[in-house]
């Protein structure tokens, strides 16, 4: 009986009879328990919306309602209909006129914006940075030549690879790449110097038509860069994107190869965001 009445005494009956904490198993213990989170007014948030749209002479307001007052204009041509339509659209001119003249100003002020900054308007500048661009070209494409080379398929009677000859060796002449030629049919161009016979090329280059050109670097690298014709200026930029691809240059040399200068950053978009976020707390109509 003592026992009993000590029991009691520390484990009293609950109150109530609502479910106990114990029945509730692991409330209580924050990584269980799921906290609810405030609950967002979106209807407050439709009603700020459309008071927006809803305001006089706001550009959504013109854009929802300025049709309307150009039908009226037109089916009641009278000098109120008509005056309220044209005050309507000097507003949309005036708008527009105050957007180019601010737009201006901070294009010319911003070169993340300015095209002048990547590239000049004066065709005298024009001149100066691609002569710039033409060298460092000339010199990223020689660094490339002292590493690698370039290994043309052909077949000796295919008339388009007869004329990417002509092509090659220019190319080859002036950046100092060195060439193997290979023919798959057997048939020789003089023109070439030693060829390779190869009637079975390697399967993993997956050659559907010829002239087929690739970029090698020993030992084992291989990159194809066009099946079928390519200009020397083509050519050019091919082995420089492919070079850049495989990290054989560095961005900074290839960048400078290029006739436009590179003012845009990985990191602009999260330098735009917080001034979207400004910008979206529009001034009032008077502003």
């Amino acid at each position: 009986m003592f026992f009993l009445l000590l029991l009691l005494l520390l484990f009293p009956a609950p109150a109530s009879t609502d479910e106990g904490w114990f029945d509730r198993h692991s409330e209580g213990w924050f990584w269980y328990e799921k906290i609810p989170e405030p609950e967002t007014n979106k209807d407050e948030a439709k009603q700020l919306s459309k008071t927006a749209a809803d305001q006089p002479l706001t550009t959504s307001w013109i854009r929802n309602n300025i049709g309307h007052y150009l039908d009226t204009a037109i089916d009641h041509p009278s000098k109120k209909n008509v005056s309220a339509y044209l005050y309507l659209d000097r507003l949309v001119k005036e708008k527009a006129e105050r957007f180019a003249r601010i737009g201006k100003q901070v294009i010319e002020s911003d070169p993340m914006l300015d095209e002048n900054a990547r590239r000049p308007i004066s065709p005298a500048a024009a001149k100066i940075q691609d002569d710039i661009a033409s060298q460092a070209k000339e010199r990223v494409l020689k660094s490339i030549a002292k590493i690698s080379g370039l290994v043309f398929y052909y077949q000796g009677n295919c008339r388009l690879c007869q004329l990417q000859v002509k092509t090659l060796q220019a190319f080859c002449n002036q950046y100092d790449f060195s060439l193997i030629p290979v023919s798959t049919d057997g048939v020789l161009l003089p023109e070439m110097g030693p060829s390779k016979i190869e009637p079975s090329p390697p399967e993993t280059l997956n050659i559907v038509r010829y002239p087929a050109l690739f970029l090698m670097r020993p030992p084992d690298d291989i990159i194809p860069l066009r099946q079928g014709i390519l200009s020397l200026m083509e050519l050019a930029e091919q082995v420089l994107q492919a070079a850049e691809q495989h990290h054989w240059i560095t961005p900074e040399q290839f960048n400078k190869t290029r006739i436009t200068s590179d003012t845009w950053h990985q990191k602009m978009p999260n330098q735009i965001i917080p001034l979207l976020n400004k910008a979206s707390q529009a001034p009032s109509i008077t502003d």
